[in-house]
């Protein structure tokens, strides 16, 4: 069973890091086999409003979009095809350090200035799928965090319940086991 450490938290006032929480677990009599962090560090990323998309000059698979980030419009070369006027986006301004650890730079794709990128699921690390720019809610805020939208990485702790332990295969059993071992 996978159990989200913020979920816990919603349940329990936990103070522990996730490895002092999954010792305690253990010794408890549930076995812990792992801690694993889902999702991405977006730290930097927001939510870009697309108010234009025009053909690049010299080439026939790219678009040349302006892109408000909440207090300036910036032109962003793009190769996905979804992208329309209105459009609200992931936008990674120059400076972003993508989850696959590319930092990204200010640079001119086939003479035209590009100063960011526009986001497919998989340049986030949410899925495999670069069919085309993650498209958000239309009443996000242009310049919004996109880590207040999408949530930032999760820490998970992943635990086996042993057939002695019917009363932790819940989130609220594991919640209450918790609350006994911290005494809150």
């Amino acid at each position: 069973m996978r159990l989200p450490i913020s979920w816990l938290k919603e349940y329990v006032d936990i103070e522990l890091s996730p490895r002092e929480l999954a010792e305690r677990l253990t010794f408890s009599g549930l076995e812990v086999e792992g801690i694993e962090t889902w999702g991405a560090d977006l730290t930097g990323f927001l939510v870009g409003e697309v108010q234009s998309v025009d053909s690049h000059p010299d080439s026939d698979s790219l678009s040349v979009c302006r892109v408000f980030d909440g207090s300036q419009a910036l032109p962003v070369v793009c190769g996905a095809r979804n992208v329309k006027i209105g459009d609200k986006v992931p936008l990674a301004p120059e400076g972003v350090r993508l989850p696959n650890g590319t930092e990204l730079k200010r640079v001119k794709i086939r003479g035209v200035e590009s100063r960011g990128m526009l986001c497919a699921e998989d340049e986030l690390g949410f899925s495999e799928d670069h069919s085309g720019v993650m498209i958000l809610p239309g009443d996000l805020a242009a310049g919004t965090p996109l880590s207040d939208v999408l949530g930032g990485p999760e820490t998970v702790l992943v635990v086996e319940v042993t057939p002695n332990r019917p009363d932790c295969l819940s989130l609220i059993g594991v919640a209450r086991e918790l609350s006994a071992l911290c005494d809150k």
